[in-house]
């Protein structure tokens, strides 16, 4: 909660500085929509997306949190979008957006569908949402590959050709999914409950602590817990793959 307080705070600090610096001018790439779906509101990953996008000369038009499907859809049409970006992160906000998907095809819209969030994959993407849609549909990892997925999309000459080829993986995505489900080896309801967990309390005796309550530890050495630090993950979520320390002598990331 604090963080996203932060990062909407320096958003706000840094639009009137973004707004001033347009050119007037100049005709914006393309306009999008988007909106956190209804039942969640998460939206600091859309906000980060829409800041982007605006960096890049995309005028966003941006609904919110807890925006229903009609509202998005209505909207979409009021202010002539160039495509839609959904993004939730609870569990439920994976079937709003396949709800969203189906109305979109249900109005004969055609315009692109961007799909986004902690809790969406590109697996759940095209065997849950793309097939509701005739119209693109494409999973965006984060908001470092939105503006390179909106710009593909948006091209005369790009758009098609990438559209293609994201239905094409999408469906051997579904296929192999399709595959790990079928082979499978499932057991029976009888094997399941032959196999229950049978606990026999009555004869367990528990481990004993050793000691009971709180132990403070003071004057701990500082330098010798920094030892055992693993620091891969770190470096691994800056996309620097590599195993510490041996990944400080790397030649190029090191």
């Amino acid at each position: 909660k604090k963080s996203a307080r932060v990062m909407k705070q320096a958003v706000a600090h840094l639009m009137p500085f973004m707004e001033a610096e347009k050119d007037g001018g100049r005709e914006a790439a393309g306009k999008i929509l988007m909106a956190t779906v209804k039942g969640d509101v998460h939206d600091i990953g859309k906000n980060i997306v829409g800041v982007v996008l605006q960096c890049n000369n995309y005028e966003v038009v941006d609904l919110g949190v807890m925006v229903p499907a009609d509202r998005i859809l209505d909207e979409a049409v009021a202010h002539k979008v160039d495509m839609i970006g959904l993004s939730g992160l609870i569990t439920p906000s994976l079937d709003e957006m396949a709800f969203v998907a189906g109305e979109m095809q249900r109005r004969g819209m055609t315009i692109p569908l961007l799909i986004g969030g902690a809790t969406t994959s590109k697996t759940h993407t095209a065997v849950k949402i793309e097939p509701r849609y005739d119209g693109p549909t494409t999973y965006v990892l984060d908001a470092s590959r939105a503006v390179g997925v909106v710009s593909s999309l948006l091209s005369e000459t790009e758009g098609p050709r990438v559209a293609a080829e994201t239905r094409a993986e999408y469906a051997r995505v579904r296929e192999s999914y399709a595959r790990g489900q079928g082979n499978r080896a499932r057991a029976t309801l009888a094997e399941a409950r032959e196999n229950a967990l049978r606990a026999d309390f009555e004869a367990y005796a528990p481990p004993q602590p050793s000691f009971l309550g709180t132990r403070a530890f003071v004057d701990y050495d500082l330098g010798e817990l920094a030892r055992h630090i693993d620091w891969s993950p770190f470096f691994a979520s800056w996309e620097l793959v590599g195993r510490f320390p041996q990944i400080l002598e790397d030649d190029v990331v090191g």
